[in-house]
């Protein structure tokens, strides 16, 4: 036998392996942790991105809205306020200030808004609290040199960041007859949210669909880093950069630094490292007690198992304390070996048992004496010069002898063992001419079960040989139905005569003639077909014997269905 089927060497190279495993999960748990920690990290700022971009666009929202309203309400005042006298454009141009200071005056309102009509330099503009005075002045200046024309390409609805004075701006204007209404925000208020909320080991990047910066938390970034491209490749190694797209203008991007993140790691590393040390000082322990505690029980049982398979039968519980599993182990095994020494016994005499059975069967069809009345009547019916019935019976023998020689315990059809027992009641006509009457009822279905051979014919037989009275004429019934026994599907078997009946002796408790009932003594076979019964459907009570009223044997037999895989199991058993 190779050591490598050996449990020791298995259990010891895989032990090994798990080393080797040990080792390998220790040099890339890093990895995995930095990655794992990477990944959480992003999905946790993407998470938070798309909460500020929400607000982002709420408030973008917020802001159009109000510029519609503005709009609709006031554009026929302006277009008046183009062409009016001095006096007139006076009045006109303060309800205007008014619309947009209402509007204004609510601290979810953008920046400012604006008015600009055509002609003038110095157009209508309001500023939120947001925007200090340099600022104003910046914007100021702006609005009055700035030329609002609708976008030529009819994209006259969107956001446009202009930079005004060093800060950016989101403009959102309406332009109708050269009369511009407007409204904007600069990026640095879309970004307040975030510099009351935003985590402080984070830095957040407002940048348009050019990459272009237009506002960022916290310190600056360094000279000459105006676009995301120049950002992300100056801070690749000490920032992870999360960018979430806003639709209206352009995007945010989450700095998180990675100092931050993986700085907790390194204890966990340090912890992993030290397990790793550990477990070196502890696996040689644990092989030491493995070895004792299991290995050891192991080769006991092994070489208990080889000593059963040389045929010893008196195993003896090795001497030794072992584990309680181990213990109750070794007890199970030697209950174990007593059954099947048992088991053994009892299989070899069951296939005594099914040999005496088989034998009897041969011997049932081996009968000297019916071999000897059918020669008889062919010759009584030479002397009557009868050939037709000769010619008849001779066909019926040949049938009948052909079903004999099927062999053992063979397990037929119900309509093929009826097909012969037809058959012998012909030959029967035959012998006892108008003094035979008898009447079968066999159930379709029932047909196709299988049940053993000559089990019908053995009562048919018996019903001749016993309740044939000379001068009078002897009635048959058998019937053959679909029926339960125990919850199993059966197959139910009765066969009458109107003979003299069975014995009194015979309808004891058990219902059954004694075990050596024989040819000689009353009833050929019955005995064998019940212990046939016991062997193939291990239960008795699947034969009863009784007599009917007023007079007559009266067999009934349940024979339990079988599957085709039994039924094929049994006869090759």
């Amino acid at each position: 036998m190779k050591l490598t089927n050996s449990i020791v060497y298995k259990f010891s190279a895989q032990l090994t392996v798990i080393l080797v495993i040990l080792f390998a999960v220790l040099l890339l748990s890093n990895v995995y942790s930095l990655e794992v920690v990477r990944n959480q990290s992003m999905n946790h700022s993407r998470n938070t991105l798309a909460i500020y971009v929400e607000n982002i666009r709420n408030d973008l929202n917020l802001y159009a809205k109000d510029l519609t309203e503005v709009f609709e309400n006031n554009v026929d005042t302006a277009a008046d306020l183009a062409g009016a006298g001095e006096s007139v454009r006076y009045f006109k141009s303060v309800q205007l200030m008014n619309a947009l200071k209402s509007k204004m005056s609510s601290a979810e309102s953008s920046d400012g808004m604006f008015i600009k009509l055509p002609g003038d330099d110095r157009p209508l503009a309001f500023f939120g609290n947001r925007i200090r005075g340099s600022g104003k002045l910046s914007l100021q200046d702006y609005l009055s040199k700035h030329d609002f024309k609708p976008d030529p390409d009819g994209k006259i609805d969107e956001w446009t960041d202009f930079e005004i004075g060093g800060t950016f701006y989101l403009f959102k204007y309406i332009t109708y007859s050269n009369i511009t209404f407007g409204t904007f925000v600069s990026a640095d208020t879309l970004l307040s949210v975030v510099n009351r909320e935003g985590d402080a080991a984070s830095q957040f990047v407002l940048s348009d669909k050019d990459g272009i910066i237009l506002a960022a938390t916290g310190a600056a970034f360094g000279e000459g880093t105006s676009a995301l491209e120049d950002l992300s490749r100056r801070y690749d190694r000490s920032y992870l950069l999360i960018s979430e797209p806003i639709a209206e203008f352009g995007q945010i991007t989450d700095m998180v630094a990675k100092q931050s993140i993986f700085s907790g790691l390194k204890l966990i590393q340090w912890i992993i490292i030290s397990l790793g040390v550990l477990s070196v000082v502890i696996v040689p322990l644990v092989l030491r007690f493995l070895a004792r505690d299991i290995l050891r029980p192991v080769l006991e049982l092994v070489k208990a198992a080889k000593e059963v398979e040389k045929g010893g039968w008196e195993f003896q519980i090795p001497p030794g304390r072992y584990s309680m599993e181990f213990t109750r182990l070794f007890h199970s095994f030697h209950s174990m070996v007593h059954e099947i020494k048992d088991l053994k016994i009892h299989t070899y005499e069951e296939r005594i048992e099914r040999s005496r059975a088989e034998l009897k069967y041969l011997q049932m069809q081996i009968r000297p004496h019916f071999f000897l009345n059918a020669i008889s009547t062919i010759s009584s019916l030479t002397y009557q010069n009868k050939n037709e019935e000769i010619r008849r019976w001779i066909g019926h023998l040949s049938e009948h002898l052909r079903y004999l020689f099927r062999g053992g315990l063979v397990l037929v059809p119900v309509h093929e063992e009826m097909k012969h027992v037809e058959n012998y009641i012909r030959m029967q006509e035959i012998r006892y001419p108008d003094r035979i009457f008898y009447m079968t009822d066999i159930d379709s279905e029932a047909g196709q079960a299988v049940i053993p051979q000559l089990l019908i014919q053995t009562f048919a037989e018996n019903a001749f040989k016993h309740a044939m009275v000379y001068g009078e004429t002897l009635s048959l019934f058998i019937r053959v139905s679909m029926d339960r026994a125990e919850d199993e599907p059966c197959v139910r078997i009765v066969v009458e005569d109107t003979g003299p009946g069975f014995p009194a002796t015979w309808l004891s408790e058990d219902g059954f003639p004694p075990e050596e009932s024989n040819e000689n003594n009353g009833r050929v076979g019955i005995a064998n077909i019940r212990r046939t019964l016991q062997l193939l459907y291990k239960r008795d009570g699947l034969l009863e014997l009784s007599n009917a009223e007023p007079s007559g044997a009266r067999v009934e037999i349940r024979v339990p269905i079988r599957t085709e895989a039994e039924t094929t199991t049994r006869q090759e058993g």
